[in-house]
């Protein structure tokens, strides 16, 4: 009997830190940071009043930000601020971790399990750095040497922890904000309690978000909470006072988390039910990825819609004419938004969506130099083209009866 219930202990132990795995196993820093400065910060108060204006009003014009239709890419610069590890040990995570982390950001975006929505927002390691030259997107810094971050990480600024200073850390290395959307990867923020935060959309030399390298993984809900925020998302529970009462919902566009299909609850609401109302689809909220609750798997249409509303203003609208992953343009349409291609780069095949009205249209893959690889016919609104044949390098995929439309391909 004994072993039996030691068994089904084990059991539950798994399933718990299985759940906390794929959402937010600690808290998020961002609202701490974000009430300090809107008590302290005056310039910071009024910045975030006109970007709600502006964001308010691009929600409610779904043609002015053409939601339906245009894929946005941002490029991300990964900064990792180990602790003077090995590549691949410790608080220096590995290459390929990095990679997996942003293939896992994109899946969520993406809507690659069909729960939530496609919020057709992608991000791309960068392949050209501030002066022009070659990168893989990441920098590794060692930063044991900055005071307190050996024992304590990094302290976010208004933050009262003992850890290195935010500033300290990240000038270490940042890139240019206008250009590149920076990710700090670190050890640990304030001696652990923080998994992640990041900067609501205001500019500024350290806009970013600051993750620690446990939770910079392909599976876990962090990282896509925390770019939730750096695109002006709120958490879904926000104006609930600690978890104290249920956030006030007059109006949705102004009151709580200001999405209308998220339904208002407490921090600590994550049963069958929501205590706080019983409208809207509750699973749009305990299963949000700007929850606290684990087994988090989605973002829905009011977010999407704000992210996108934020993402063609400033200071994010740059980030949609950025160059840093490369002047070829990854993941770029074609300028009348009647298909895109996905993913790009790509290993073995592409997908191709197409407006309905290219259905039965022809296309042609060229190398680069000029020579004509595949040709065939859009047969769907989602073409599935094979590239496995192909060797690594640069494409032109153009549609068309007279093939007027293209963008570049890159196979890996």
């Amino acid at each position: 009997m004994k072993k039996s219930l030691n068994f089904i202990q084990l059991i539950i132990s798994l399933l718990f830190f299985q759940m906390q795995g794929t959402g937010q196993s600690a808290e998020c820093g961002t609202d701490y940071i974000h009430k300090n400065r809107m008590q302290t910060d005056s310039a910071y108060r009024k910045q975030i009043l006109k970007l709600e204006s502006n964001v308010e009003a691009n929600t409610q014009n779904h043609a002015n930000i053409n939601l339906k239709s245009t894929l946005y890419t941002i490029p991300v610069v990964v900064h990792v601020m180990h602790l003077g590890e090995s590549i691949g040990t410790g608080s220096n995570i590995s290459e390929i971790q990095i990679q997996q982390a942003i293939a896992g950001l994109n899946d969520r975006f993406r809507n690659v399990n069909g729960l939530g929505v496609d919020v057709e927002l992608e991000f791309c390691l960068a392949s050209i750095d501030p002066n022009g030259n070659s990168t893989n997107g990441i920098n590794r810094v060692d930063g044991s040497g900055v005071a307190n971050y050996s024992a304590n990480g990094i302290t976010p600024t208004g933050n009262p922890c003992s850890g290195a200073t935010e500033t300290a850390i990240k000038d270490l290395s940042r890139w240019p904000v206008s250009d590149y959307y920076n990710i700090w990867v670190v050890s640990e923020i304030c001696n652990g309690s923080f998994v992640g935060y990041a900067s609501y959309p205001v500019g500024g030399l350290y806009d970013g978000l600051v993750i620690v390298s446990t939770s910079m993984t392909s599976n876990s809900g962090t990282l896509p909470h925390e770019v939730g925020h750096g695109f002006f998302l709120y958490h879904t529970f926000n104006g609930d006072g600690g978890n104290v009462s249920c956030p006030i919902d007059t109006d949705c566009l102004i009151d709580g988390d200001r999405v209308c299909d998220t339904p208002p609850h407490k921090q600590g609401d994550c049963g069958t039910t929501n205590p706080c109302s019983s409208t809207g689809v509750w699973d749009n909220s305990r299963y949000n990825f700007m929850s606290y609750c684990p087994l988090v798997n989605r973002f829905t249409q009011g977010q999407k819609d704000r992210i996108r509303a934020t993402a063609i203003v400033a200071p994010r609208a740059s980030l949609l004419t950025s160059l840093g992953c490369g002047a070829l343009g990854i993941n770029e349409l074609n300028s009348n938004n009647i298909f895109s291609v996905f993913p790009n780069p790509a290993q073995n095949f592409i997908n191709v969506k197409a407006d309905i009205k290219l259905l039965g249209a022809s296309y042609e893959v060229y190398d680069n130099s000029g020579k004509t690889i595949l040709k065939g016919r859009i047969t769907s609104e989602e073409t599935i083209i094979d590239l496995g044949n192909l060797a690594e390098g640069f494409y032109l995929f153009c549609v068309g009866e007279n093939l007027k439309q293209s963008l570049k391909v890159i196979k890996e």
